[in-house]
């Protein structure tokens, strides 16, 4: 968790440097569904919001370099079945933070509206990740299953270096701008495996929308 912070808080720095000499400042709040996937796991599917603020350098040519922090929270319930009267229940929130770097395209339609698009990559830093494990099993699967009740004050997934704090991404998108307002979406693949207890592969990427106010 302490070295998270500290990364968080050094990039948030370093952004802040670049930002002075940004010609363009937004505000965004969106909705994100990411979702985590192995071919040895299931898939968790979460749906939250993102809210946040970017800063875009001219570049050449109608290219642009867009950055900025996000803030992510998330949340999945999943119920897992043994038999019809046998059932395992995980309810996990999450909270992270992107670092986005995007190379974008903007082309002028009219005077008051433009079309845009981005790609480039993203840094997801997990902050925490509690998860609430609920069981609904007979003795005999208790055993074999090795489940026990967990709370979410026990139960962090950084914490218990269950997974990664750190999830590199590349992703694109685009969207439109009318005056000082912009709608975009994206999507965001995860490149390393967060998976922290064995070598079996596990990803994170997600897709998001977001609605956008410009300085």
């Amino acid at each position: 968790m302490k070295s998270a912070l500290k990364l968080s808080i050094i990039i948030c720095l370093l952004l802040t440097v670049y930002s002075l000499n940004a010609q363009i400042y937004r505000v965004e709040i969106g909705y994100g569904k990411p979702s985590r996937y192995g071919a040895e796991s299931r898939t968790t599917h979460f749906d939250g919001i993102r809210l946040g603020a970017t800063a875009e350098f001219k570049l050449k040519d109608n290219f642009s370099l867009l950055t900025g922090a996000l803030y992510n929270a998330v949340y999945a319930k999943e119920v897992q079945y043994y038999s019809p009267s046998d059932s395992v229940t995980y309810r996990t929130f999450g909270h992270s933070i992107d670092i986005p770097l995007r190379l974008t395209y903007t082309l002028d339609i009219s005077k008051t509206m433009k079309a845009f698009a981005f790609a480039g990559p993203n840094i997801n830093i997990g902050l925490f990740q509690p998860q609430k494990i609920s069981t609904v099993l007979t003795t005999s699967l208790a055993e074999y299953t090795n489940l026990n009740d967990l709370d979410y004050s026990e139960n962090d997934l950084y914490k218990r270096a269950l997974i990664s704090r750190i999830n590199f991404q590349i992703g694109a998108g685009a969207g439109l701008q009318w005056k000082n307002y912009q709608i975009k979406g994206g999507y965001d693949f995860g490149l390393n495996s967060i998976n922290k207890i064995d070598t079996s592969k596990l990803f994170q990427s997600g897709w998001y929308v977001s609605l956008v106010y410009q300085f």
